[in-house]
């Protein structure tokens, strides 16, 4: 077998591998398609109430206004967010 014989072997066994990697599918994070509307809905309600708590709340509107914090004001913010 000459250079060129075997330069060409392992371009044609990339372009094998190369095939390969590209017919493999991505296993998916959920079930159904259903499932992960249904998951996606729950992420996003979670997050509009969350969104919503923390706009309404005036321990959180007054610790922002301030300037100076303090250990207790990081905390008090800590626990507002939970």
């Amino acid at each position: 077998m000459n250079k060129k014989q075997l330069l060409n072997t392992y371009k044609k066994i990339d372009a094998l591998e190369k095939e390969k990697a590209q017919t493999i599918e991505k296993p998916t994070l959920y079930r159904s398609e259903y499932d992960e509307r249904l998951i996606k809905d729950f992420h996003y309600a979670k997050f509009q109430k969350n969104l919503h708590n923390a706009q309404q709340s005036k321990a959180l509107k007054a610790l922002l206004e301030k300037d100076n914090w303090t250990e207790e004001d990081t905390e008090k913010l800590l626990n507002s967010l939970r």
